[in-house]
């Protein structure tokens, strides 16, 4: 959890940084437009006094003076646009590729911290596995004994003694043998 609150606190401070960059780039783009504004302001001011002190100078140039300089202001304004949406756009990319890494590695941790406890559980269940196989096979083992010695009591008890049978004498186990050798 130290390490996301590290990853967020590192988030944090270049997120803060790159503000305060857009921030001065803007401000100083922002001055240069400032400048260059008042520059031709003054030089609108100029030309306008000067067209008021010759009555001589026409209508016509007056007004193309005029058009140059606001042609020359659009394009500053375009300038400076440009130039704060480029900064803008930089600094968003970095941002975003920052963040990027950021989720990646945040996701990295807890996929190893997810395999770490799928592990730690795998040994619980495989070391209460044994412990299940021990006792039940044991349990079996006994039960076994426990039958043979039952079902041994009950046979003896059950079981009569079996006496042969009397077989009937035939005639050959009745005679004697006749012994040829004596006369």
């Amino acid at each position: 959890m130290n390490e996301a609150l590290n990853l967020a606190e590192k988030f944090k401070a270049k997120s803060q940084q790159q503000a305060k960059v857009i921030e001065q780039e803007v401000e100083n783009a922002t001055t240069q437009l400032n400048s260059f504004m008042t520059v031709k302001l003054e030089e609108s001011k100029t030309i306008i006094k000067q067209g008021m002190d010759s009555l001589d100078t026409s209508n016509d140039q007056l007004l193309t003076t005029l058009a140059t300089h606001q042609t020359d202001m659009s394009t500053a304004l375009d300038t400076y646009m440009s130039n704060v949406q480029a900064h803008t756009t930089k600094h968003l990319n970095q941002f975003a590729e920052d963040i990027e890494t950021t989720i990646e590695a945040y996701t990295d941790h807890i996929a190893d911290l997810i395999g770490q406890r799928e592990d730690r559980i795998a040994k619980v269940i495989k070391s209460e596995m044994k412990k299940w196989a021990i006792v039940a096979g044991l349990s079996a083992l006994a039960m076994l004994i426990l039958g043979l010695i039952i079902g041994a009591l009950l046979f003896n008890k059950f079981s009569k003694p079996t006496q042969p049978m009397p077989q009937p004498k035939t005639l050959s186990q009745t005679q004697q043998p006749i012994d040829y050798g004596k006369k």
